[in-house]
This record gives structure tokens, C-alpha cells and sequence, in this order.
């Protein structure tokens, strides 16, 4: 098996549950479970959407209104049903939609004294939460980072706010080369 790194992107109470609630976020959540569960990965990151207390006073917060993943609230915390799955992984906090420093973390995590050679991924995957924004963003900043990666996209571990983003995301991913499985 390729040294593969899933990345579960901002399964968070906010975006399930709470200020942002979307029902198809937590119809995912037992397949993202499932999938967890299966462990055909070798590495497991989380993201956490990752905002202050002045959100609202920002450019995404006056074209999004809606207080949402303020760090250390109850909306900003990994949804109860994935929360045992990240005592043995990563998590990255991003303050915006596309985490920029991918290629710094990643460096970081895998080349240091604790790793052997030849253990950086060779294959990522990504879901969660929304398909059309943070999805998208992060698989399109991983395929510019690494062009001969295969980088995919799980479309059934996936919510957008409707089914006809998720499904422009889709197209548009697949047609920047990430893998749509």
C-alpha cells in the first residue's frame, strides 16, 4: 500500500450542527466513520475552519454574517462522532477556506528525525465539509503543491450547502486532474 494521507476537512459542529447547520454535513458523518474505521490510510489530518472573535469584522465575515468556528467554542470542535479518530492524527487550524502552508506543515510532519525514508505520502485523499469551498480550496492548493501527486477527492464523504454545488465542485476538481473516486 502507498504511504496515503487523508485529509478530513472541517468536520465541525458549526457546519453540521450549529450556526451553519447543513443536514447533508451530518449524512456523511457514518461514511466518514466507516471509512475512519477501514484505516486505508497511513496518515490522518484534520482541518479546523478557525476564526476570532472579530470574524464579523472581516472580509469573509461580511460576506458570510454568520459567527461561525470561533477557536475554543463548542461550534469550533470536530463534530462528537469523529472525536476518537483525532487522538492518532494531525490537525491543522486554518483561518480561512484553502490552508496556504500546506507544503511547510507537510514538510514538517513527515521529514524529521522520526521518519524513515520515502515516508511522505504518496497519495492524498480529502472529504468533509463544503465540497464547493474548503474541499475544493484544499484539493486545489495540494494539486498546485505537488502536480505529480495523485490527489482525489471523496465525492460520497463529501456536503455541500446544495447538490448542485457539490456536483459543479465535482467537475471543476476533475477538471484540475484531482481524482473525483
Amino acid at each position: 500500500m502507498k504511504n496515503k494521507l487523508l485529509i478530513v476537512v472541517d468536520m465541525q459542529n458549526d457546519f453540521v450542527t450549529g450556526s451553519l447547520a447543513n443536514p447533508a454535513a451530518e449524512k456523511i458523518i457514518p461514511n466518514i466513520v466507516e471509512k475512519l474505521k477501514a484505516k486505508d490510510y497511513t496518515y490522518l489530518i484534520f482541518t479546523r475552519d478557525t476564526h476570532q472573535k472579530n470574524y464579523l469584522e472581516t472580509q469573509e465575515g461580511k460576506n458570510l454574517p454568520v459567527e461561525h468556528c470561533v477557536e475554543g467554542t463548542k461550534g469550533w470542535e470536530i463534530v462528537p462522532e469523529l472525536q476518537e479518530f483525532t487522538k492518532n492524527a494531525f490537525i491543522i487550524d486554518k483561518p480561512t477556506f484553502g490552508y496556504k502552508d500546506w507544503k511547510t506543515k507537510l514538510n514538517e510532519l513527515f521529514d524529521d528525525e522520526n521518519n524513515q525514508p520515502g515516508d511522505f505520502p504518496e497519495e492524498i485523499e480529502l472529504c468533509g465539509t463544503v465540497s464547493s469551498i474548503c474541499v475544493a480550496s484544499n484539493a486545489t492548493i495540494l494539486k498546485s503543491l505537488y502536480p505529480e501527486m495523485p490527489i482525489s477527492v471523496l465525492k460520497n464523504l463529501c456536503a455541500d450547502l446544495s447538490s448542485e454545488g457539490h456536483e459543479a465542485a465535482m467537475k471543476v476538481l476533475n477538471s484540475q486532474q484531482i481524482i473525483i473516486k
